[in-house]
């Protein structure tokens, strides 16, 4: 079986979406799968696919939009592809079969936290195209149920691959964190919220409540934002502000790749309680930097955490706050953490990612 993979994401910024394809591809190769796989591009590849165990086509289009739904899908059947695999809006088309993966409908479950043209261009295309959609992937049993509930789809075209930290992310040396201690400053001992500043993050609940933790309990910590800012991010922007110039917060804004795990590994708490995750990759990418992590109790989170992380209601600050003081606190509470997220991202891999998307793959063409 022949299959073309669309990889235009692999080349952005490091988005959820850019690690979901690094990813995938990693453990395809890691899994030795016996079909052949093309992986197709805009433009030529950059060194995140590079070496590469396969074949990479660059098909120029000068629409980038034109290209996924019209220039993408004929280009495939003159390469002879059996199955399609694209994210999110894919190409109506029946020739050849299309996957998609989706990795969460937020869009249409919290509308607000989007711009009119983002949601409509999101849904509407999404929706027009399912009809001739083989399957949909995605990666978590939350928004398999979400995907049902608002497209209708049947159970036998949803297929849960669950994802995994960032391919190749280990836990950093004490030589890493004391570098980027250094490099950002960092003296006291933190907290760090890692991720874009736009509204699902929960950001401004997340400063309110360690403002009053610290107070409540005369933490020594200070709150470490790093990220940039999102859409529709005033709020938590004057909110982290606010806190930086209490002496509260810092704001480190947009970090480098090479530094968050160092980061991630020289933090004491890292705070998590976002509002809705189709996955929640960074839980993970804590997980194997040695992070205690406090997340959500709502949506994919408490799928992912499985117990290694402290869980609260993200609406609730008295939650968050309490949750803080309790693993800010307690050394030892903050070691069994530690301890209990590095097994279970152990418990996540790439190549079973690739395993079942294959079984995907192989069940959209015949083969099984």
């Amino acid at each position: 079986m022949r299959i073309g993979i669309e990889m235009r994401a692999a080349l952005g910024p490091k988005t959820g979406d850019r690690t979901y394809l690094l990813g995938l591809v990693h453990g395809l190769a890691e899994l030795g799968t016996r079909h052949e796989i093309i992986l197709y591009l805009d433009r030529g590849p950059g060194e995140e696919l590079m070496p590469c165990p396969f074949e990479v086509r660059v098909v120029p289009s000068a629409s980038g939009r034109l290209w996924k739904q019209r220039v993408l899908p004929r280009v495939a059947r003159a390469h002879g592809i059996d199955v399609l695999h694209v994210q999110y809006i894919p190409p109506r088309c029946r020739s050849p079969r299309v996957v998609t993966t989706i990795h969460d409908v937020t869009y249409r479950l919290f509308p607000q936290w989007f711009t009119l043209k983002d949601r409509w261009l999101l849904h509407h295309g999404i929706r027009r195209a399912l009809p001739k959609v083989a399957a949909v992937i995605t990666g978590s049993e939350c928004t398999r149920r979400d995907l049902q509930r608002v497209y209708g789809l049947p159970a036998e075209r949803v297929f849960v691959t669950p994802y995994a930290a960032y391919p190749g992310l280990q836990a950093p040396s004490e030589e890493d964190v004391a570098r980027v201690r250094g490099a950002h400053g960092l003296t006291a001992p933190y907290a760090l919220f890692l991720g874009v500043l736009q509204p699902r993050k929960n950001v401004p609940r997340i400063v309110e409540a360690f403002r009053q933790a610290r107070a409540d309990a005369g933490l020594p910590h200070q709150l470490i934002v790093a990220g940039k800012r999102g859409w529709k991010s005033d709020e938590a922007v004057a909110a982290v502000d606010e806190a930086q110039r209490a002496g509260v917060a810092r704001w480190l804004g947009y970090v480098r790749d090479e530094d968050v795990p160092g980061l991630l590994g020289g933090c004491d708490l890292f705070l998590f309680p976002t509002l809705y995750e189709g996955f929640g990759l960074p839980i993970l990418e804590a997980f194997v930097c040695g992070a205690p992590v406090i997340t959500s109790s709502v949506s994919s989170m408490p799928e992912v955490a499985g117990g290694a992380a402290e869980l609260v209601d993200p609406s609730s600050v008295p939650s968050i706050t309490e949750a803080i003081v309790r693993v800010l606190g307690d050394t030892a509470k903050r070691e069994q953490l530690r301890q209990a997220g590095r097994l279970r991202a152990t418990e996540f891999s790439w190549a079973r990612t690739a395993e079942l998307t294959t079984e995907c793959y192989e069940r959209v063409a015949g083969e099984r």
